[in-house]
């Protein structure tokens, strides 16, 4: 990058940026190679200076979460990673409706394990299913991320978003297209609709039974999934009538391995880094799944997890 250039992205950013900075330390693979650059952005107008820079310069760039289910390529990535901060992550009560019901501002950087915290101390219910789910609220918008029956679409009254073309639009639940792990966030010119915050329509309800909620969800995800190695969670989509983990274990690969990438013994839906994997390790053992299940079954499995 450019001298010229990166001075102009210093005096855009507010923090200082990270320059050819690894991106495994931001992902829970582990895994991956260098960014150009990375920025932790604290406001909106800070991110739609960035991002008018971004196209004026022909940058790539790409916003990221807390990377729970992102894989990044071991050659890096040759532009500029965008990360929410504490100005994006900030939680509001914003009104108490009719009926018990309570309209909850949150941040799209804020961790879905700070929001269900603050929603337990409050004595707020709606979010239960997200325990122990990692990551950040946005990228559970983005996923439409979901456990147990719930999904953010079931608790999502309206998003604040940004676009470059477009600048800053409120996005009522009517407007938001929400399907099986996925919110379509491209507008009808192909740009990106960014999450800001979302309005989060809870309910009132008694914290004992908020926290036992809690505390099942979460001893029934820990016993069924992985301990120790780093994961990206559930790594493909569970096809209609299906789960990826059957399908998985019934053609046998269980404990199957590509160098450091393994298929983990205990949830066969999640590819594990065993220690050194790569991603070429990853995407080796992704293809090895792929191949074999749609032989046994004829299913081709589609990812779950981003790939960068």
């Amino acid at each position: 990058m450019e001298k010229q250039l990166k001075k102009r992205l210093s005096t855009l950013a507010v923090n200082q940026v990270q320059w050819d900075c690894s991106l495994a330390p931001y992902t829970s693979f582990g895994i991956g190679g260098a960014a150009s650059a990375l920025i932790t952005v604290e406001s909106v107008a800070e991110l739609e200076g960035l991002l008018k820079c971004f196209v004026e310069n022909n940058l790539e760039w790409r916003l990221i979460g807390r990377g729970t289910n992102l894989l990044v390529a071991d050659s890096g990535f040759t532009g500029v990673i965008l990360i929410l901060g504490k100005g994006l992550s900030q939680i509001a009560l914003l009104e108490e409706a009719e009926f018990g019901r309570v309209v909850v501002r949150v941040g799209a950087g804020c961790s879905l394990a700070r929001l269900l915290a603050w929603c337990l101390d409050q004595g707020l219910s709606g979010l239960e299913f997200v325990s122990g789910i990692p990551g950040s609220l946005g990228g559970a918008v983005v996923m439409n991320a979901g456990a147990w029956g719930g999904e953010m679409a079931d608790v999502i009254a309206s998003l604040a978003t940004v676009s470059l073309f477009t600048g800053e639009k409120i996005l009522g639940r009517e407007e938001l297209d929400f399907s099986y792990r996925l919110w379509e966030n491209l507008e009808n010119d192909g740009a990106k609709r960014l999450v800001i915050s979302a309005d989060l329509d809870l309910r009132q309800g008694m914290k004992e039974e908020i926290a036992a909620s809690c505390r099942s969800y979460l001893q029934q995800r820990l016993q069924k999934q992985p301990k120790g190695l780093k994961n990206a969670g559930s790594f493909f989509k569970n096809p209609p009538g299906d789960s990826a983990g059957r399908l998985i274990e019934a053609s046998g690969l269980k404990g199957k391995s590509c160098g450091g990438a393994m298929v983990s013994p205990v949830h066969a839906n999640f590819l594990v880094n065993s220690g050194q994997a790569t991603a070429k390790d990853v995407l080796s053992l992704m293809e090895l799944v792929r191949e074999k299940v749609a032989k046994d079954t004829g299913i081709t499995l589609e990812t779950e997890v981003h790939l960068l």
